[in-house]
Order: C-alpha cells, then sequence, then structure tokens
C-alpha cells in the first residue's frame, strides 16, 4: 500500500531530501538539490509500507502556473506506476491551489513518460545542472472527468 506525507512550506524536509540525495546525487551525480525554493515549496513523499519510496515538489511558476519539480523515485521501486500517480498527485494539489496550469523541467529521455500523462513539449529549453531541460505543461488536473489526465472514476 502507498500512503503520502504532504511537507508544507517551512517543515522539515528531511524524507523528501533523502530521497532526492539517494536519486540524483548517488545515482547520478547531480548535487546542489536544496535550492533557494525548497523552503516555500510543498513537497510530497510516497510511502510504500515504511519505505519512503518517491518526492517531488510544487513551487509557484508565475500567473496561475506551478513548477512540478525534484520528482524522483528510488530506483528500486521504478516501473510500478509510482512516478505516474506522484506526478498526477502533484497535478491536482496544484490545480487545488488555483494554478492552471502545471510545468516540468526535463530531460529529454523523460519526454515520453510526460507525454503519456498529458505534458506537451512548449518548445523551450533551460539548463540546469548542465544539463539541456526541455519544458512541457499541460491543463492541471481538476479532478474533473472532462480534464482527468489519467483513467479514473471522477465524479
Amino acid at each position: 500500500m502507498i500512503t503520502s506525507i504532504w511537507i508544507r512550506p517551512g517543515e522539515d524536509l528531511e524524507p523528501a531530501m533523502n530521497i532526492r540525495r539517494q536519486v540524483f546525487e548517488q545515482e547520478f551525480g547531480i548535487t546542489g538539490q536544496q535550492d533557494l525554493m525548497d523552503p516555500y515549496g510543498f513537497h510530497l513523499v510516497l510511502v510504500m509500507g515504511d519505505v519512503p519510496v518517491a518526492t517531488g515538489r510544487i513551487t509557484y511558476a508565475g500567473v496561475g502556473k506551478a513548477l512540478l519539480s525534484r520528482i524522483c523515485v528510488l530506483k528500486k521501486y521504478r516501473r510500478q506506476g509510482i512516478g505516474d500517480g506522484l506526478v498526477k498527485v502533484l497535478d491536482y494539489k496544484a490545480s487545488q491551489m488555483g494554478m492552471k496550469v502545471s510545468r516540468v523541467e526535463t530531460v529529454k529521455e523523460l519526454e515520453p513518460f510526460y507525454m503519456r500523462i498529458g505534458y506537451l513539449a512548449t518548445g523551450e529549453t533551460v539548463s540546469r545542472f548542465d544539463r539541456e531541460l526541455i519544458i512541457m505543461e499541460k491543463e492541471t488536473n481538476d479532478g474533473t472527468r472532462e480534464n482527468c489526465a489519467h483513467q479514473c472514476t471522477c465524479p
């Protein structure tokens, strides 16, 4: 069973930071995972059994836009739908916060993953961590059938 922990601005980020260190620093060699936006973001940690396995955060990206970032799943738990669920929950939370658009900045290799759950490349890129990232966006999922990015039984 998967449960979730929301970490609000100002709360202890260690559960999210531990996952980010394991994935970004240890696995991919990308340092500097804590940034100036961390204290202001809403962080989601997914827990399988009693093991924190995935995390991501929501920050403000402009009027009506949420940036979903620092999205990662521990290697052992990938390819089980956990990443899909993580992004969808972050997207739904962004809609509940009044955001109309969810934005991600991702490596080209993950473009098909995000496309599968409704994101489209904007044609813009940004350079972070010495990598070229593509920007993808979608309308946030407000939970209605007409705007649901996944197979659900929304009212």
